[in-house]
């Protein structure tokens, strides 16, 4: 039996804010807003992309988050607003994660150092003492 058109329209609407809704519910009335915004967005990929970049927003970066989309007049600019807002926060997010691990190799490189330091002064003492003998 075919689904009529308004309920396969509501089934998809309420697919689409499924998620959306998940985060709303962890995040509560600050990210309104935004999860609207979200939620206006058709393709499943991306939207899902947006929500799960949302969800790992701080409280803080969320309220300004939400205070830029409040501002945005139409549903575009909230769009552009939310996309420019998330890729800009990823952005500092990759650069913190680059940051710890080229410190990480550091602190690798220089164990390294005197760990080979270390051997080569091991193997110069066995050589004098070696020699005295």
């Amino acid at each position: 039996m075919p689904v009529p058109a308004a309920t396969s329209a509501a089934t998809s609407a309420a697919t689409k804010g499924a998620g959306a809704a998940n985060v709303a519910s962890a995040v509560g009335d600050i990210g309104a807003v935004a999860i609207s915004a979200i939620s206006q967005i058709n393709d499943a990929n991306k939207r899902r992309k947006f929500e799960q970049n949302f969800s790992q927003l701080t409280l803080e970066q969320q309220k300004g988050l939400e205070i830029k989309l409040i501002e945005a007049k139409s549903q575009t600019e909230k769009l552009a607003v939310l996309s420019q807002y998330l890729t800009q926060l990823n952005a500092q997010r990759i650069a913190n994660l680059a940051g710890f691990y080229s410190d990480k190799e550091k602190s690798k490189r220089t164990m390294l150092l005197v760990f080979a330091g270390g051997i080569a002064v091991l193997g110069i003492v066995t050589l004098i003492v070696l020699k005295k003998k």
